[in-house]
């Protein structure tokens, strides 16, 4: 029996065009989420499945994360205690 590499489906890319100071052309930063969906193994067990955070620059992967489900609601709760902490701290400046 082969196993077969898993399946990851594209759910998210960000892109960011800037100008390179140095050269003067213009570059491209990039995020990728992709999410490996709970399959059953042939065995019986079933997999949890996982998301794939990908850091690149221009065509070239910089970076990849493989985090678990609980790994990335954990990430998934510091940005959105971060966000909250941004919008009070922005409240707070335009009141002033």
């Amino acid at each position: 029996m082969t196993s077969r590499p898993p399946t990851y489906e594209r759910r998210l890319q960000i892109k960011h065009f800037f100008e390179d100071r140095t050269t003067g052309k213009s570059r491209r930063t990039w995020l990728e989420i992709q999410l490996q969906l709970p399959e059953k193994s042939p065995e019986g067990w079933v997999n949890e499945g996982r998301i794939r955070l990908m850091l690149g620059e221009d065509r070239d992967v910089k970076a990849s994360f493989l985090l678990s489900i609980s790994e990335a609601a954990r990430l998934q709760k510091t940005l959105d205690m971060i966000i909250e902490d941004h919008d009070s701290e922005m409240a707070h400046l335009w009141r002033e």
